[in-house]
């Protein structure tokens, strides 16, 4: 079960949209997420970040459906990037992977307050974010593949969590998580970004 705590801004977002999410019901067994909305270029973009890699996810220019359904929309995004990241054989070991990151996304809770630590690198995300979009696409994400080039170039920046000795990068330290839950670790070439959009289909 996914576990997603909300900045005040996000959570009011969510809340005008009239997504209703329930509370997490226990701490254990639970995947953690943390949830910020930020304006880029006068439209709603909303980062999402894993809490023991710090890997974040980008959405830009959400909608007000997006904000409806948004539980879809994590749920599907996080198994298809999953899938992409690690990069697996079809059929075979990328269909265990999607099926055990289903099982971790199998819903969604969410509670308002962010993690100081998380919200740090958030904010280092968002500054990030900024910059890449002013000053060198002069735009935001117009296609899955803007959309997740523009991801990986921010989950390929060293960050460090409090009581970490060492510096990591949280494209590799997610990617190594995902495929620690598969028996066996293999590589090939799969990419299907129109997945990245599914839940993405509301007009708002």
């Amino acid at each position: 079960m996914i576990h997603l705590q909300t900045s005040k801004t996000f959570n009011d977002d969510l809340a005008k949209a009239g997504c209703l999410l329930p509370p997490p019901e226990g701490i254990e067994n639970t995947w953690n997420w943390h949830a910020h909305r930020i304006t880029l270029l006068r439209k709603k973009c909303v980062i999402v970040m894993e809490e023991a890699s710090r890997y974040a996810l980008i959405f830009a220019g959400l909608k007000k459906n997006d904000f409806a359904h948004f539980d879809q929309v994590l749920r599907s995004r996080i198994v298809a990037e999953a899938s992409w990241l690690c990069d697996l054989p079809h059929p075979g070991s990328n269909e265990q992977l999607i099926a055990a990151a289903e099982a971790k996304c199998s819903s969604v809770s969410f509670s308002q307050g962010l993690d100081r630590s998380v919200q740090a690198h958030i904010r280092q995300v968002a500054d990030e974010l900024e910059y890449l979009v002013k000053y060198r696409l002069g735009h935001l994400p117009e296609s899955a593949e803007e959309e997740f080039a523009l991801g990986c170039q921010l989950n390929d920046t060293l960050r460090k969590r409090g009581g970490d000795k060492d510096y990591f990068y949280p494209l590799k330290k997610w990617r190594a998580s995902l495929l620690a839950l598969l028996p066996q670790q293999t590589g090939a070439t799969v990419v299907n970004l129109a997945d990245f959009r599914k839940g993405r289909g509301h007009d708002g």
